[in-house]
C-alpha cells in the first residue's frame, strides 16, 4: 500500500505540473489569441498525459509481477516446510516401530531360539574329551 500512495503522489504531481504548464501556456495563448496553437498544445498535452499514464501502468505491471514472485516464493517455501515436517514424522514413526535403544530394551520379546553359552561350552569340552579319549584308544591299540 505504501507503493500505491507513492504512485498516486507521483501521478498527482505530474498532473499538477501539466495543469500548471497548461495554465501558463493557455494564458500566453489567450494573450496572443491564436486558436491554432491552443489546439496543438492541447493535443501535445493530452499525448504527454497518455504517455505518463502508460509509463505508470508499466511500472504497476512490473511491481505486480514482483509481488507475485514474492508470494509464489513464500508459498513454495511454506509447502517445503510442511513436506519436511510430514516426512520427519513418518520417518520417526517407522523408526520407533523397528529400532529400540535404551531403557525399553527389557521389553523386547525373547526369541524362541536362544543360545546358552554355558551349555555350548560344556558340550564343546565334552566333545574335546571324547576326541582325546578316542585318539588315546587309537594310539594304545
Amino acid at each position: 500500500m505504501h507503493l500505491d500512495k507513492k504512485r498516486e503522489e507521483q501521478l498527482e504531481k505530474m498532473e499538477f505540473e501539466l495543469e500548471n504548464e497548461y495554465n501558463q501556456e493557455s494564458s500566453e495563448e489567450q494573450q496572443s489569441s491564436e486558436m491554432i496553437f491552443e489546439t496543438e498544445n492541447e493535443k501535445e498535452k493530452t499525448e504527454e498525459i497518455q504517455q505518463v499514464e502508460i509509463k505508470v501502468e508499466k511500472m504497476q505491471n512490473v511491481e505486480d509481477l514482483e509481488k507475485k514472485k514474492k508470494k509464489d516464493l513464500f508459498f513454495e517455501l511454506t509447502l517445503f516446510f510442511i513436506l519436511g515436517i510430514l516426512i520427519g514424522i513418518t520417518a520417526k514413526t517407522e523408526a520407533v516401530k523397528k529400532i529400540t535403544i535404551g531403557f525399553n530394551d527389557y521389553q523386547i520379546p525373547a526369541k524362541l531360539e536362544r543360545y546358552d553359552l554355558a551349555e555350548l561350552k560344556r558340550n564343546l569340552l565334552q566333545q574335546a574329551a571324547q576326541q582325546q579319549a578316542a585318539q588315546g584308544a587309537i594310539q594304545n591299540q
